[in-house]
């Protein structure tokens, strides 16, 4: 039975002029319950961590097993993964004084969700419908929502369903319905569900609702061998995973949701990212954003990342290795997406050679090289030197690991554009070494980049955010505790803002952040990671 919004109406007898609506109940959309039920399993999990974080169960069945195999968007949130995210996810959140503080306000029992969900439901004129009586009772921790594709019965909005873990039946049959009767009388389309297997699907209509559980009944998403590859790139699992078809999205929505997208790029983005995956997950000092990208990925071979042999002082790194190798083998693709508005690109780069004497892409492959890096030292980093405007008192320089001569080829046009333009003589220190050069804003810093023989890539804090680095094609570092000490500084000398003491309170849990990626077959994986201290 699904519910539609009512008719409007007046006393019998009244002029048009004189008609009186009585009250019209706002409702509940399927968009709606999403939201209110994806906050509370939110809420749920924060709850279950603060109040039951030890109980060793294993991460059950997901969301995906409830939904059907040709969904091509799936998001879920899991207040109930595995014992290690549980154990972990509690060890870094009481590293910050404010979650230690307030955390205890929340609960299995909180009124906070009690207060959130009650809110909407008065909103939408839902009398007698209460959390406790109508959601809590059959509410589980799991919670997928996915984008199905459109078919000709439907509008050409997006098409979507929704999973809900349920711990009785019964309950979660009779409390929709008293959710989906708030929809009697509503300005906006009810929605349908249907309650089969352990979870609550909900969708726009009932019909659509029977329809998506009958397929998931027959194959589910996790029967897709596509999602499930996926989503095994990914590693382990966290309390957020999502996934993506961008190829089926274009193929289904790519009149709508691709608008204004000439047909090549359409054609250059489902070819280059035929599908994504995502999770957050947390370990006992750091918390990771994952990412994977499967389509038409080159993996190339390169050479170990130099980012872990610059000096352990390092603030800040940024290192590609193998980017001459990537830039050859992706050169054509990149050509094709630049040429997609109809421009003559080969005409642009000519003119660009004669314009600067660089040639493309040949005179970037030598820049990128084996390996490029850019780097940071925290030695010389104060208040002091930044005020200066003095970039000598810096350390800070790129480390080219490329054909000498060509680099230096390279060098002496860059100086000589430079003085073409009438610009100033550039205080740059350049020291070549016998695998590239180095350039840097003094020249202590610019030997200790041609040497590199230091060891930030041992140093706890490096460890911290990043895994394995020499193996990564790409490695970005950001070490916040060499910095942190100032900025708190400043925050707490602002003694009349009780907001900043906190702030700094909360910054100084913070240690470092990380970002690498690379290429491994048809995947590209990716990982950003921010770490605390103990």
């Amino acid at each position: 039975m699904a519910f539609g919004p009512g008719s409007p109406g007046g006393p019998p007898g009244q002029p048009p002029y004189q008609q009186v609506h009585p009250p019209r109940r706002r409702g509940l959309t399927v968009v709606a319950v999403t939201a209110v039920l994806a906050l509370l399993v939110a809420g749920g999990a924060f709850a279950f961590y603060k109040t039951d974080p030890f109980q060793l169960f294993s991460a059950g069945p997901q969301a995906a097993q409830a939904l059907p195999a040709d969904a091509l968007v799936y998001l879920s949130v899991d207040a109930d993964p595995s014992a290690k995210q549980k154990i972990d996810a509690v060890r870094f959140l009481n590293h910050f004084p404010y979650f230690k503080e307030h955390s205890g306000l929340v609960d299995e029992n909180s009124d906070v969700r009690r207060s959130v969900m009650q809110k909407v439901l008065d909103a939408a004129g839902c009398s007698g419908v209460t959390y406790d009586d109508t959601v809590k009772p059959w509410l589980g921790q799991k919670f997928g929502v996915a984008l199905m594709p459109r078919d000709e019965s439907q509008t050409t909005n997006p098409v979507p369903v929704v999973a809900v873990e349920v711990t009785d039946e019964g309950q979660a049959k009779t409390g929709l319905g008293d959710l989906e009767a708030c929809s009697e009388g509503s300005d906006e389309t009810g929605f349908g569900f249907a309650v089969e297997n352990g979870y609550a699907l909900l969708a726009e209509t009932q019909e659509l609702a029977k329809r998506y559980a009958d397929e998931a009944s027959t194959s589910s998403l996790a029967d897709n061998d596509a999602f499930n590859n996926d989503i095994a790139s990914l590693g382990e699992l966290g309390v957020a995973t999502m996934w993506a078809d961008v190829q089926g999205i274009v193929d289904s929505y790519g009149d709508t949701a691709t608008d204004g997208l000439t047909p090549q790029s359409l054609g250059f983005l489902s070819s280059t990212s035929g599908r994504a995956a995502a999770t957050f997950r947390f370990a006992s000092d750091h918390v990771e954003i994952a990412t994977s990208f499967h389509g038409d990925t080159t993996d190339i071979t390169h050479s170990a990342n130099q980012i872990v042999d610059l000096p352990e002082s390092t603030v800040f790194a940024m290192s590609e290795s193998g980017g001459a190798d990537r830039l050859k083998a992706s050169w054509d693709d990149l050509k094709n997406a630049m040429s997609s508005d109809g421009a003559d690109v080969d005409k642009q780069l000519a003119d660009f050679e004669a314009q600067t004497g660089f040639a493309l892409p040949d005179d970037l492959e030598t820049i990128l090289g084996d390996n490029l890096m850019l780097s940071l030292d925290s030695e010389g980093l104060t208040t002091e030197t930044l005020q200066a405007g003095d970039p000598a008192l810096l350390n800070l320089g790129v480390r080219f690991t490329s054909d000498p001569s060509q680099l230096n080829s390279l060098y002496d046009k860059i100086l000589a554009l430079i003085q073409d333009q009438g610009g100033e003589d550039l205080s740059i220190s350049k020291v070549d070494a016998a695998d590239g050069m180095a350039l840097a804003s003094n020249d202590s810093y610019a030997s200790t980049l041609s040497g590199l023989d230091g060891t930030l890539g041992d140093s706890d804090v490096f460890r911290s955010v990043i895994s394995d680095a020499a193996s990564k094609e790409f490695v970005l570092f950001f070490n916040w505790d060499a910095i942190e000490a100032q900025v708190t500084d400043a925050l707490r000398s602002d003694t009349g803002s009780p907001q900043s003491q906190q702030i700094a309170d909360n910054l100084t849990a913070l240690s470092a952040m990380g970002v690498t990626a690379e290429t491994d077959g048809d995947y590209t994986v990716s990982t950003f990671s921010i770490s605390v201290n103990d």
